[in-house]
């Protein structure tokens, strides 16, 4: 009987050190980091034209773009840089005056960094304000994301 004792509580100082330890520390295994880096939301504008912006994947990325004759084509690699929902055309800045064809509601589109790599995003407009055609580098606009893990 005195063996059979001693034999159970192994047992059960075996199962409990084992509960301890994985309830405790984990057994060895990663636990979250000391001090995580908290996504970062990254606000670019026109003036971003032909620029190249650095993010983690996690991190949120918000275009706004001056006119709403700009049409945000997304971006050119989806698995990197997604677009979230759709781009949408915010108020009239009070320094617009009422005037039909100025265009100048900013137009808003989000992304999300999901993994590492780079993806361009990209825009493009024929018109510059009411009757005037777009030349050069005012009728295409780029940025370059690329993204770290």
């Amino acid at each position: 009987m005195f063996a059979g004792l001693m034999q159970f509580l192994r047992s059960a100082a075996t199962a409990a050190i084992a509960a301890s330890c994985m309830v405790t520390a984990g057994c060895g295994t990663a636990g979250p980091a000391a001090n995580p880096v908290p996504p970062k939301v990254i606000v670019v504008h026109d003036n971003a034209n032909g620029t190249t912006v650095s993010m983690r994947a996690g991190d949120s990325l918000e275009l706004i773009l001056s006119s709403s004759y700009w049409k945000v084509a997304g971006s050119s690699a989806s698995h990197v840089l997604k677009q979230v929902g759709d781009t949408v055309q915010l108020p009239r800045p009070s320094t617009c005056p009422s005037i039909p064809g100025l265009g100048c509601n900013p137009l808003q589109t989000d992304f999300k960094a999901l993994a590492s790599g780079k993806a361009i995003i990209t825009a493009s407009r024929q018109t510059c304000g009411e009757a005037l055609a777009c030349t050069g580098p005012k009728r295409l606009f780029t940025l370059t994301v690329v993204v770290s893990s």
